[in-house]
C-alpha cells in the first residue's frame, strides 16, 4: 500500500513539473481557401488571470510543403501602460528547404518566439498580426495564434 501511494505521489509530482505554465493561448482558423490576405488583420484578445513575467509565441498551422521558408508578419500589443509593435519573420523552413515544424500529415506547426521577460499585469491584452508578405495573400495556413507562457 506504501508502495502504491509512493508511486502515485511520485507520478503526480513528475507530471505537475513536466506541465507548461501557460497564461492564455488563441487561434484564429483560416476559412476553406485557406489563404490570409494582407487587408485582412487578425486581432486576437487574450485575459491572464495573473500578473508576472511572460514569454509571447507567434503558433502556426500551415500545410505541409509550403513553397515559402516564412511567413513576415507585424505585431501590435494593446493593454499595457504604453502599446508596443515589432516586425517577425515566422520562420517555415530552414536553409535546406526543410520543414521546420512538427509536421504530421499534411500539417506543420510551427512555434516562435515573440517576446520574453515582460512584465504582465493581470488584465486584457489584444495583439494585432498583419500579414506582410509580398502578394495580395499568403496561401496554405490553416491556423495563427498567440500564447503568453508564464516564466518561471
Amino acid at each position: 500500500m506504501k508502495t502504491t501511494f509512493g508511486l502515485l505521489t511520485f507520478l503526480l509530482l513528475i507530471t505537475a513539473a513536466c506541465q507548461q505554465h501557460t497564461g492564455a493561448r488563441e487561434m484564429i482558423d483560416f476559412p476553406e481557401s485557406r489563404q490570409w490576405a494582407q487587408n485582412d488583420p487578425k486581432k486576437i484578445t487574450l485575459t491572464l488571470k495573473e500578473g508576472g513575467t511572460y514569454r509571447a509565441f507567434v503558433e502556426g498551422s500551415i500545410v505541409y510543403g509550403s513553397q515559402f521558408p516564412s511567413l513576415p508578419i507585424t505585431w501590435e500589443l494593446t493593454g499595457t501602460p504604453q502599446s508596443e509593435n515589432g516586425t517577425l519573420s515566422l520562420a517555415l523552413k530552414n536553409e535546406k528547404g526543410e520543414e521546420l515544424g512538427d509536421c504530421t500529415g499534411d500539417v506543420c506547426d510551427v512555434k516562435q518566439t515573440l517576446f520574453t521577460g515582460k512584465k504582465m499585469e493581470a488584465g486584457t491584452y489584444t495583439f494585432t498580426l498583419k500579414n506582410t508578405f509580398e502578394f495580395p495573400y499568403f496561401p496554405n495556413i490553416i491556423a495563427l495564434g498567440i500564447s503568453l507562457e508564464k516564466e518561471k
